[in-house]
C-alpha cells in the first residue's frame, strides 16, 4: 500500500523495440473468369512489441505477376504504437495468364524481422459439374460510423455452377493474434442449417456495423460452403467508429498535455468504483465498460483515443450517464518514449455537457512517471462538481484481461 492507502499496482512493462505481425501471411484469390469485380484482400499489420514500430514502406516484390497490386498502403514512416494496427490493401485483376504469384513486402524498424512478406496467389475455378461459390464484393468498407448508429452493407454469395446446387453451411469470424472479429459486426443469415442456393442463383449477405468504441475496426467473415475447390471464402470488413457530436454527449471529459513523447492516461471511475479496477474504471485497459443498465450503450463510457506519445487530446464520453457521483483521475504512465529523457508535463482537463464547457482544471504539473492527479468528482444529473486537486504517487497502472498494452 502507498502512503495514501492505495494498493500497489504492477509496474508498466519496459519499453523495447516494435515487433511486426502480419495477417494473413499468405492468401489465394479464387475467381471465375471473366471476373465480375475487383478482388481485394486486407493485410493487417500489428505492433506486438513494447515500443513504437515504424512502417518504412509497403511494396510489391520485384518479379511479382502484374495482375496483383496494392491499392492502399500506410504512408511512409508510419508509426504504430504498441498494440496498434493498420491496413494495406492488395488487389487482383483477372488475367489471361491465369496463373502466377506475387509477394507484398512490408518493411519496418523491427530489428528481428525488418522485411515481413505476404505471398499472394490466384486460383481460376474450372467449369466442372460441382457446386461453385463466388462472393461479390470481396470486401465491405463502412467508412466512418457514429457510435450507437448502425450502417448496413450487402455482399452477394452466388452459385456460379450451371447445374449443381450450392450449400452455405456456416459463417464464422476471423481470429488472429489480437482476438476475434468484434461483435460490432453482425451478418445475416447466420445459418443454423445448410442453406441451398440453386445453380446460377445468389443470396444476399447483409452485414451491419454498430460501433461501441471509437477507432478503426476490421477483420473478416469466413463463408463456408460445399464448393470442393474453394470451401472457404473470406468477406473482409472494415470501419471506423467515431464519437457523436459533442452536442449529443451528456458528459465529455478532455485531457491534454504539453510534452511530446509522453503518455498520460484518463481514468473515469463510476459511482462506487475504484481506480484501475477492470469493471468500474474506464481507461486504456477497459475502454468501453458496460455500466448502468446492462446492454444499454447510452450509459456506458468510451475512451475515443489512447494517445501514448504526446499532447492528446484523450476524450472519455458518455451519452446519458447513470445517476451518481463519478470521479476523474489523470495518471502519468510513461515519460520516456523512444529513448527521450525523463521529463515533466503539464496536464489540463476540460468538462463538457451537451457541447458546453462547464469546467476546466489545470494546467497541473506531473513531474515524473506514476504521478497521479485526482482531478474532480461530478454528480449526475445535477452536474455538481467537486474540485479534488490531489497529487500523489502510485506504483504503476493495472492491466485488464484482454488488454495487452497501454
Amino acid at each position: 500500500m502507498d502512503v495514501n492507502g492505495r494498493a500497489d499496482l504492477p509496474e508498466p512493462p519496459p519499453v523495447g523495440p516494435g515487433k511486426i505481425l502480419v495477417d494473413p501471411q499468405s492468401y489465394q484469390f479464387s475467381y471465375v473468369s471473366p471476373q465480375e469485380s475487383l478482388l481485394t484482400k486486407q493485410i493487417a499489420i500489428y505492433n506486438s512489441g513494447s515500443g513504437p514500430l515504424v512502417i518504412t514502406g509497403v511494396s510489391m516484390k520485384e518479379g511479382s505477376s502484374p495482375e496483383f497490386g496494392l491499392i492502399g498502403v500506410p504512408p511512409p514512416n508510419y508509426k504504430l504504437n504498441p498494440g496498434k494496427s493498420t491496413l494495406a490493401i492488395a488487389r487482383f485483376l483477372d488475367s489471361p495468364q491465369q496463373e502466377g504469384e506475387a509477394t507484398v513486402v512490408i518493411e519496418s524498424n523491427d530489428p528481428e524481422n525488418p522485411s515481413a512478406e505476404v505471398l499472394l496467389t490466384s486460383f481460376l475455378k474450372a467449369s466442372l459439374p460441382v457446386p461453385c461459390a463466388q462472393l461479390t464484393p470481396s470486401a465491405l468498407g463502412f467508412g466512418d460510423v457514429v457510435r450507437g448508429d448502425t450502417k448496413v452493407l450487402i455482399a452477394e454469395l452466388k452459385n456460379c455452377s450451371d447445374d449443381k446446387p450450392l450449400q452455405l453451411t456456416k459463417i464464422t469470424r476471423s481470429s488472429n493474434f489480437f482476438g476475434t472479429l468484434t461483435e460490432e459486426f453482425q451478418i445475416t443469415p447466420e445459418p443454423t442449417a445448410a442453406i441451398e442456393i440453386a445453380p446460377g442463383n445468389s443470396i444476399p449477405l447483409e452485414v451491419s456495423y454498430t460501433p461501441l468504441l471509437a477507432g478503426p475496426d476490421f477483420g473478416h467473415f469466413v463463408i463456408h460452403t460445399d464448393d470442393p475447390e474453394t470451401p472457404k471464402l473470406q468477406l473482409d470488413v472494415s470501419a471506423v467508429g467515431i464519437a457523436p457530436p459533442l452536442e449529443q454527449l451528456g458528459l465529455s471529459i478532455r485531457l491534454s498535455w504539453d510534452t511530446n513523447n509522453t503518455d498520460v492516461d484518463s481514468h473515469l471511475v463510476e459511482p462506487g468504483g475504484s481506480l484501475f479496477d477492470c469493471d468500474s474504471d474506464c481507461f486504456f485497459g477497459n475502454p468501453s465498460p458496460d455500466w448502468g443498465v446492462s446492454g444499454d450503450w447510452k450509459d456506458d463510457p468510451f475512451l475515443d483515443l489512447d494517445d501514448v506519445d504526446g499532447y492528446g487530446p484523450e476524450n472519455i464520453n458518455i451519452s446519458e450517464p447513470q445517476p451518481g457521483v463519478f470521479t476523474y483521475t489523470v495518471h502519468y504512465w510513461d515519460d520516456t518514449w523512444e529513448g527521450s529523457t525523463s521529463q515533466s508535463t503539464n496536464a489540463t482537463v476540460e468538462i463538457y455537457n451537451l457541447g458546453t464547457k462547464i469546467a476546466e482544471f489545470g494546467p497541473v504539473n506531473l513531474d515524473a512517471t506514476n504521478r497521479t492527479w485526482d482531478v474532480f468528482s461530478i454528480e449526475w444529473p445535477s452536474l455538481a462538481i467537486t474540485d479534488l486537486n490531489t497529487l500523489y504517487q502510485t506504483s504503476g497502472s493495472g492491466f485488464c484481461p484482454g488488454s495487452l498494452f497501454p
